[in-house]
């Protein structure tokens, strides 16, 4: 498939809450675990042979359903969620892991316990400031998530499955640097809008596909020809934005997005793990604990505009 195709793929994947590759997989009998924030790792999710689903506001044409259980003070982004779990636009998770982002996600956490009821639920607590101090209480965190899903589904979450684990998370981080990288030419190759549609899709759907359809895009954009009809190249930095459509209407005044520090973007890949050196889940924990931090975090000012 050439640039145009894949992208049109990808573009299928994101439209809403569900996607032919996810389909195939729950028929499959395979389990799907929701999670909404990339301090929650998706390595543990594929070491227990599940499929990590990235929730998001896709779908929704209006957020009535969450309203009717949230302030209009919750943002968007949490009522559409919850509009579309309360609707049953998530029926095919086997599970939901939340943390204490912020009081909008911790009451969406309430409603996923209270009415959305899906077999399986966790909220993490994660310190807010990323410092080595405070690292050991993340861990902890992550060694209670993992116990959970082995108790819950009657599984064993081995290092081996953590470092196969690594290992495929890994290729995808290889391949989304890959992009990056291309797109600090004058001219890129590829768009604000369509590396946010390429990153999106990374979380919806199993990664080995994706990792798959990457390569032949990476080899598309190659020799590709570049885009130098802009009058400003801009990064976006911010939290959850899970729409590409956003930057598109930027792009379409004349600017060009080469770098999305987002939740959905750049900040859930950042560098590859390091592998087959100690406990696997210490690493993996370290790599999201220290990861660009969001705008949550605090103590950390220069790291987050670095």
């Amino acid at each position: 498939m050439g640039k145009n195709d894949i992208l049109k793929t990808f573009q299928e994947v994101i439209k809403g809450p569900r996607n032919v590759y996810l389909d195939e997989w729950v028929k499959a009998g395979g389990k799907v675990m929701g999670y909404y924030c990339s301090y929650i790792p998706e390595e543990i999710f594929t070491a227990a042979g599940f499929l990590p689903y990235r929730i998001r506001g896709a779908g929704s044409e209006d957020s009535s359903d969450g309203d009717a259980y949230m302030s209009a003070r919750v943002c968007t982004f949490v009522r559409h969620t919850i509009s579309l779990a309360l609707r049953g636009e998530f029926d095919f998770l086997d599970g939901v892991v939340l943390l204490q982002n912020c009081d909008h996600i911790r009451r969406a956490g309430d409603l996923f316990v209270k009415k959305v009821k899906l077999p399986f639920y966790s909220m993490l607590s994660v310190p807010r400031a990323p410092k080595e101090r405070l690292f050991a209480w993340y861990l902890d965190e992550l060694k209670r998530l993992k116990a959970e899903i082995e108790a819950h589904f009657g599984l064993t979450i081995t290092d081996q499955k953590l470092e196969e684990a690594i290992t495929l998370h890994n290729t995808t981080r290889e391949r989304i640097q890959r992009l990056y990288e291309m797109r600090k030419k004058d001219a890129p190759p590829i768009t604000g809008e369509e590396a946010l549609t390429v990153t999106i899709a990374a979380h919806l759907m199993p990664r080995d596909q994706f990792n798959t359809i990457m390569d032949d895009l990476l080899a598309d954009l190659k020799n590709a020809k570049g885009n130098n009809n802009y009058r400003a190249r801009v990064i976006i930095t911010g939290g959850e934005l899970d729409n590409p459509e956003y930057i598109a209407g930027m792009e379409q005044q004349g600017a060009l997005s080469v770098a999305e520090i987002v939740c959905f973007g750049q900040r859930s890949f950042g560098e590859l793990i390091e592998s087959g050196a100690g406990d696997p889940l210490e690493r993996i924990a370290r790599h999201n604990f220290f990861q660009v931090p969001c705008a949550r975090m605090v103590e950390c000012f220069d790291d987050q505009v670095a």
